[in-house]
């Protein structure tokens, strides 16, 4: 096999991207990560590093208010304060080394850039390949969106980094979110767009895509944004060896643009430029220039394929009897780094009887066809429902088991037989949260799957929210990758603490990036053998 091609991760999280690009063929330089909890996961799977049992040789905090003795103080720290902290590692960092850096981008593009010999030598190095998910809060279409806020300008600092390192290509994902517009002053903006202007700004030239894990047999109905960009030099090359110039050229046309309007960058708008979606333009994507379609909609992965065979949580699993094709395929592209023979992050969490039986009405009504769903979920949350709507509805309840308790609150599942007993048992299990419903069987995931308490299994017998596992397998992760860290958090918490649950709704799906780590070194091989 022919060398392995370097990389730099930023933004990397608990360890989703990288996971991808090392089983890709690419070979870690450092990370960088700013929640210490995330890094705790990245370092022991991805450098075979444990934080909390001794002082790690292979993670280094760019700012902490603690020594580097004090390591159960940093793995707690809030890395919003940390960077105020004397404390900093920096003079151990070297690039002989994998190693994890934990602290703010911005502090790290502040450190590179005062530091011309560091600089230097990761320009020396030829870097293959700069990837990254920056924060996706700051273009979420839930989140708060103002152009200078100082989390939206986190892909500009990834941009700002680039320019300094010099690799040969830059892969940077991110969520829908940021296709969509957003107002500011009375002006509109997009955010993929500004952030392909700030690339090209720095010598790449980007080519944007939008993609779905669901396409490259992930469990889950994941839309993300992913835009690739190649250094001009190597741009050029790639452009010499594609007979389908189509792209590059639309790609090159924007670059072009962007760079003699630097002073104007208004005047380069959203006519100038486009992204290309496997929804509309599935023949985009054969592995030339944008990644290759593994599945399609009859191949899909369903959670069933992806869960069904770890649905229990009351018993141990041992990984080397775990059989199935999906999870079988997973354990086969990620190979075990860790020594764990049982599967780990499986425990349940505990539920009252009202979340239980709120959560198998949710598993009966995302069985319902013909609006009946929408006529259910009216009725569950006390909106006015027909005495025709609630005739029919009463007849698919029938067909299914409810969860009830009796007077001596011993629970029980029953079928309905009266709309009334229906209602009855909603006004026993209210809530104010209507976001949540039930997985479907036999279809992949939605993406929704950074609130835990959004989402319930599928099965009967198991009327309760996914484990950290669960969701680990629906994100594509292999079955020895460990999460660290607690588990939830909440109150004031959330703000800062990135714990297990976070951990996986945040990632990048590893077989996601594996398929963009493919695609990315064999388009730099290419030009590689042609010269």
């Amino acid at each position: 096999m022919s060398k392995k091609l370097k990389y730099i991760e930023l933004f990397s999280g608990c360890g989703g991207m990288s996971l991808g690009l090392e089983n890709a063929g690419f070979d870690l330089v450092f990370a960088n990560e700013l929640s210490p909890m995330a890094g705790e996961t990245y370092a022991y799977n991805l450098l075979s590093n444990s934080l909390s049992d001794n002082e790690s040789d292979k993670v280094l905090w760019l700012g902490s208010n603690y020594n580097r003795n004090n390591i159960e103080s940093r793995l707690r720290e809030n890395p919003f304060e940390a960077e105020k902290g004397g404390f900093s590692d920096m003079e151990l960092f070297n690039i002989e080394d994998k190693k994890l850096l934990i602290g703010n981008v911005d502090l790290l593009l502040e450190k590179i850039t005062n530091n011309e010999k560091i600089q230097k030598s990761l320009v020396e190095l030829d870097v293959d390949l700069i990837s990254g998910g920056p924060p996706c809060q700051s273009f979420s279409l839930a989140g708060k969106r103002i152009k200078n806020d100082s989390k939206n300008l986190l892909p500009l600092s990834f941009a700002r980094l680039t320019g300094l390192i010099r690799p040969k290509a830059v892969l940077l994902e991110n969520v829908k979110g940021i296709t969509s517009p957003f107002k500011e002053e009375g002006n509109k903006y997009y955010a993929w767009l500004e952030v392909s202007k700030a690339f090209s700004l720095e010598g790449y030239v980007p080519v944007c895509m939008m993609l779905n894990s669901k396409y490259f047999g992930v469990p889950q109905n994941r839309p993300r944004f992913i835009l690739q960009a190649f250094r001009e030099d190597i741009f050029d090359r790639i452009f010499k060896t594609e007979v389908n110039k189509t792209i590059l050229k639309k790609s090159r046309t924007f670059y072009n643009l962007v760079n003699s309007n630097r002073e104007e960058l208004e005047n380069v708008t959203i006519k100038d430029f486009k992204y290309y979606d496997i929804e509309n333009e599935p023949e985009c994507f054969d592995g030339t220039l944008l990644p290759k379609i593994s599945h399609f909609e009859k191949s899909f992965i369903g959670v069933n394929e992806a869960i069904g065979d770890i649905r229990r949580t009351d018993i141990d699993y041992i990984l080397e009897d775990m059989k199935g094709s999906y999870i079988e395929s997973l354990n086969e592209s990620f190979k075990n780094k860790n020594e764990n023979n049982v599967l780990k992050n499986h425990e349940p969490r505990t539920h009252s009887f009202t979340i239980k039986s709120r959560f198998r009405f949710y598993q009966v009504i995302s069985e319902f066809r013909n609006g009946l769903k929408k006529s259910a979920t009216e009725l569950f949350t006390g909106k006015k429902v027909s005495d025709e709507d609630k005739e029919k509805l009463i007849k698919e309840f029938s067909n299914y088991n409810l969860l009830f308790r009796d007077s001596r609150k011993e629970e029980y599942y029953k079928k309905p037989k009266t709309i009334k007993e229906v209602e009855k048992l909603i006004d026993s299990i209210p809530t104010k949260k209507h976001s949540q419903r039930a997985l479907k069987e036999f279809e992949p995931a939605p993406a929704q799957l950074t609130i835990p308490d959004d989402i319930c299994h599928y099965h009967i017998e198991q009327p309760r929210t996914l484990t950290v596992r669960e969701m680990a397998r629906i994100q594509s992760f292999p079955d020895w990758f460990e999460f660290k860290s607690k588990v939830t958090t909440g109150g004031k918490m959330r703000k800062f603490e990135v714990p297990q649950y976070t951990q996986v709704g945040n990632a990048v799906p590893p077989l996601l990036a594996l398929s963009l780590g493919k695609n990315i070194r064999a388009i730099l091989r290419k030009i590689e053998k042609n010269g």
